[in-house]
């Protein structure tokens, strides 16, 4: 069978693998389109219009649109999508600074779950010549850990998830060469969660979603850039934590130099999961929470990523509320930065009460942009969720919220988050929105600082090795936060 795929900027036709849904399909064939819940037919965002052909397993409705994780096609098909388009977060805020000990160009490489971001780096002198980033292109398998995972249980996936991710990368890695005249990359270093990291290089995730939550590898490893199909000498992966605390975070704690910090300071890394790092006393604990998917996007009904016409900013002024999307398009959708104003203005308003219930059925932003009470549910697991693990951390560290001195908002979620607003949401303690600070790309970072000098490289081995992991499901503090934490105060 012919697929005919016309994205309004390409055309692109191939013979169609029978038994595969649409969505496997574009997948395969570098078309990219939202498939948030892994392909289960329950987000809806995968909606496409059958333009000619026959389709089983779901039923175009009066426009034709179909969902592509659930039709496979029965005969030669024409379908029109609208291609998922977004970058990453490249920048960062950090004030530790490498003492460059090598020669040549290299690579760090921020390996997110929803994004990827990378620089090109003149190692001799630590200089930042280039950056790049985009969407992950694994997310037709799901916009979790969760789902990729459980996609794995077909063996065939792990290696399409490979094959995805790593001719992404080097797809990257040539891309930042050319800017620079097409130098040669001698040394890339890469930055993700404990399942991001298994994916690259082609282990089996699976134990990490079963108990007892079993990771393959937590250690550093090294790999000839050959090896995973990168144009790059040598790859290192930097070590991870545990199997829900992965080596973004080992990455995020080297970046913001936590070790050295006389007071108490926590992390914060937010985005698809909200992965968090308590320093005091000479401690590290660690712990990880399911902040997301509904903070990308994911479970809301107009939920989008950070993408172009995106409402990223929702304000209220005397009643009325405004906004304003990412690039001044005009507004598709709703990331999450503008989820939690528009939740925070809801409030204020008086649509939204303290439990969470919505005086009406949705209040509409915009035609395209609404917020429905199941929207409102969703964020209120993911608030609690990442508040009370904050709070679970405060407590096992013997401390009070007015202890810590700083908190550290990394991630792209966090980058551009307003303080105000998710303080008032409950997404961060209200105690600690005056010393707040977002610092960006958190494991991007990291990842330069180990690229770029070899103490740093050993710095972030001793900080995987002395976390401690703190298990949520488990602590007492937790579980009653999680549960005050679902009301709006």
């Amino acid at each position: 069978m012919k697929l005919t795929v016309l994205t309004g900027e390409r055309t692109v036709v191939f013979e169609a693998e029978r038994g595969k849904s649409l969505g496997r399909l574009f997948s395969m064939h570098g078309i990219h389109i939202p498939m948030r819940c892994g392909g289960n037919g329950t987000c809806g965002k995968c909606k496409v219009k059958l333009v000619e052909g026959r389709v089983s397993g779901a039923q175009p409705d009066e426009g034709g649109l179909v969902l592509a994780c659930r039709a496979v096609p029965e005969s030669d098909c024409v379908i029109s999508v609208t291609e998922e388009k977004g970058r990453g977060l490249e920048g960062f805020r950090f004030a530790h600074r490498p003492q460059p000990c090598h020669s040549g160009w290299g690579v760090a490489f921020d390996l997110g779950t929803t994004t990827l971001a990378a620089c090109l780096v003149r190692l001799d002198d630590g200089e930042v010549v280039a950056r790049t980033s985009c969407l992950n292109p694994q997310a037709a398998f799901g916009s979790d850990v969760i789902s990729r995972i459980g996609a794995c249980a077909e063996k065939e996936n792990l290696a399409r998830q490979q094959k995805l991710i790593n001719e992404k990368a080097a797809e990257m890695v040539r891309g930042l060469s050319a800017q620079a005249g097409g130098v040669h990359v001698s040394r890339m270093t890469v930055a993700g969660n404990t399942t991001m990291l298994h994916l690259f290089c082609g282990e089996d995730p699976t134990p990490i979603g079963v108990y007892p939550f079993t990771p393959a590898f937590l250690e550093e490893r090294e790999y000839r850039g050959e090896t995973l199909g990168i144009p790059a000498d040598l790859i290192i992966l930097l070590p991870s934590i545990s199997s829900y605390v992965g080596a973004d975070i080992t990455a995020g704690i080297l970046a913001a130099d936590l070790a050295s910090s006389e007071l108490p300071a926590l992390l914060a890394d937010l985005g698809t999961n909200g992965e968090m790092a308590l320093v005091s006393g000479g401690k590290t604990l660690c712990t990880s929470t399911a902040a997301g998917p509904a903070l990308e996007g994911a479970c809301i009904e107009c939920g989008v990523g950070g993408v172009k016409g995106a409402v990223n900013r929702v304000l209220c002024e005397g009643g009325k509320l405004s906004y304003s999307t990412i690039g001044n398009a005009p507004p598709v959708g709703l990331c999450g930065c503008g989820l939690v104003d528009f939740v925070a203005c809801l409030l204020e308003r008086g649509d939204l009460d303290e439990t969470g219930y919505l005086e009406e059925e949705k209040v509409s932003l915009t035609p395209e942009v609404w917020l429905s009470q199941a929207d409102i549910r969703q964020y209120q697991l993911a608030k609690s969720a990442v508040c009370a693990g904050m709070r679970a951390l405060i407590c096992k560290a013997g401390l009070r919220e007015e202890d810590v001195s700083r908190l550290l908002i990394a991630g792209g979620l966090g980058y551009y988050i307003d303080a105000e607003s998710a303080a008032r949401t409950g997404l961060i303690p209200s105690g600690l929105k005056t010393r707040a600070e977002a610092v960006g790309n958190g494991s991007l970072y990291g990842a330069y600082l180990v690229l770029t000098d070899d103490k740093c490289r050993a710095e972030a081995r001793e900080i995987a090795a002395r976390c401690e992991t703190v298990d949520l499901p488990s602590d007492a503090v937790f579980n009653d936060e999680f549960i005050q934490g679902m009301m709006f105060e």
